[in-house]
């Protein structure tokens, strides 16, 4: 069977502090938007996993979704797995995550089995703190370490340029500069409110991430990058996640459809995309 595996942006993220298991306690607006791995699952005589950009490790999010589905329900199939990436790593897009779900969820298909959404999400945090949303892939307030998610009653959808500069960001050294920073006051709620009303201005005013000054710090690139973006009349530009891909928002399509032509031939990823 063929399965696509959705990337994901933030519209909003805010660090709340650490928890006693010594993970980050988050407050985020998630939505998916249309950039996807494709992926190729199918019943086998023994476990064979191919990426087309490179051999995935052991203690990839695929691998675990597999060994998570195999321990959960006694699963003893095999499968042939193809991954074809175009979410790029590193990239705040929650390319790892959507993989781990996509294959999650193609497994107990082709096995036959039912699970309600509740016991889906919590298992989905076991392989990864993405892959529970990216298993509802609703616009969503997310919470928790990822595994409080709640969806958002709108079929609100934003168009935005995608522009990622060559260098990523890691997921721990953001964390850990954040926590050598002033704690800045973010309002999700705002955020939220904006898109229950479709307010447009109102989201570009509110739209926040916390873990953007980190990233400036360990990759004064995308600081640049986000200077020449706005530079170019773009509404708002902020980045997507914990990674390096800056998107940017117009209400002018031929302006986002120019741009992606500009910054991809300087060498950027760049892509437009739909948000929602």
């Amino acid at each position: 069977m063929k399965t696509l595996a959705q990337a994901k942006v933030n519209l909003g993220l805010d660090i709340k502090g650490i928890r006693e298991d010594g993970y980050h306690e988050l407050d985020m607006i998630m939505a998916p938007i249309s950039l996807y791995n494709e992926i190729e699952i199918d019943h086998h005589t023994y476990d064979r996993i191919f990426c087309d950009k490179a051999d995935l490790p052991e203690n990839s999010t695929v691998h675990k979704a597999l060994s998570l589905a195999r321990e959960t329900f006694g699963i003893q199939s095999r499968y042939d797995i193809k991954v074809f990436k175009h979410i790029p790593d590193q990239a705040g897009l929650a390319g790892s995550s959507a993989d781990g779900a996509a294959i999650f969820k193609a497994v107990l298909e082709l096995e036959g089995i039912s699970v309600p959404e509740k016991r889906l999400l919590e298992l989905g945090k076991q392989i990864g703190a993405d892959v529970p949303f990216c298993l509802v892939n609703r616009m969503a307030r997310v919470q928790g370490i990822g595994e409080k998610i709640r969806k958002l009653d709108t079929d609100w959808k934003l168009s935005c340029l995608l522009v990622k500069p060559q260098t990523g960001v890691s997921t721990p050294a953001a964390f850990k500069t954040w926590h050598q920073l002033s704690p800045l006051s973010l309002n999700m709620d705002a955020i939220e409110k904006s898109i229950l009303l479709k307010d447009y201005d109102q989201l570009i005013q509110s739209m926040a991430n916390a873990l953007e000054r980190p990233a400036f710090l360990l990759c004064p690139e995308i600081l640049s990058l986000k200077e020449a973006m706005e530079a170019r009349g773009l509404d708002r530009v902020m980045m997507t996640g914990s990674g390096s891909t800056l998107m940017g928002f117009s209400q002018d399509p031929m302006l986002l459809e120019k741009l992606q032509k500009q910054f991809a031939n300087q060498g950027y990823f760049s892509k437009v995309v739909t948000i929602g």
